[in-house]
């Protein structure tokens, strides 16, 4: 079953009211501010192929930096923005992930997921979802902006997700209310973008297999090159 299969299937109980405490109330308020979003073309504004690629220091659940630069002197790098782990369409992307990051590192190329989220909730999403590979802490979003990935919850939807306990003051560790639309790129070693995808409906996702084509595809550009 791929991604959006299992996303579709997920997203169909949500509205048979089998996953509490989601109702069909909330679920009108996230779909109306979504299909918004979408309404504004964010995904066409959104970082494409051929744009150069921004790099980081960002850092881990540890706290430690990572840096793109040093991981891009060693192959392409992929990198996935999530919304948090209380996303639960986010936790099966970071899964269905986990199972292509060894065809991912066969073939040269390394993987990185990067959310707004505290310390404490890259290390829960690293648990719940068995994650091996890097997850980086963006405070505020401020790296995922300059993909043009972001936006202002509104407050209909903060209140939302307050209503189920959730204080992104907390989460995210800042008061912006800033969210990032889910999105997929990777960078070659040169710097320049090679894939990129962007999702303004946070319940449909980049197929890990099309990322995977396009890591291959690279490499075989590389190997022609050579």
């Amino acid at each position: 079953m791929s991604l959006n299969e299992r996303l579709r299937e997920y997203k169909a109980r949500q509205e048979a009211g089998e996953v509490p405490p989601i109702t069909p109330a909330h679920l009108e308020v996230i779909y109306r501010e979504a299909e918004a979003l979408a309404a504004t073309d964010a995904e066409d504004r959104v970082l494409k192929a051929g744009d150069p690629f921004p790099s980081f220091e960002l850092p881990d659940e540890n706290g430690d930096v990572v840096s793109s630069a040093d991981l891009l002197s060693r192959g392409p790098l992929a990198v996935v923005f999530y919304r948090g782990i209380w996303c639960d369409y986010c936790n099966f992307e970071l899964e269905a992930l986990e199972e292509i990051y060894p065809q991912i590192r066969e073939l040269g190329a390394d993987l990185v997921a990067v959310s707004p989220v505290t310390m404490p909730n890259l290390r829960a999403a690293i648990r719940r979802n068995k994650i091996s590979y890097r997850i980086l802490s963006d405070r505020g979003n401020a790296y995922a902006r300059r993909f043009n990935l972001t936006y202002t919850m509104n407050q209909d939807l903060r209140d939302v997700w307050g209503g189920f306990g959730m204080d992104f003051s907390k989460i995210n560790g800042d008061d912006s209310n800033s969210m990032t639309m889910p999105g997929v790129f990777l960078a070659g070693t040169d710097g320049v973008l090679r894939f990129a995808s962007a999702h303004a409906r946070h319940w449909e996702r980049t197929e890990p297999a099309d990322l995977l084509a396009a890591i291959e595809q690279l490499s075989l550009d590389r190997t022609a090159r050579s």
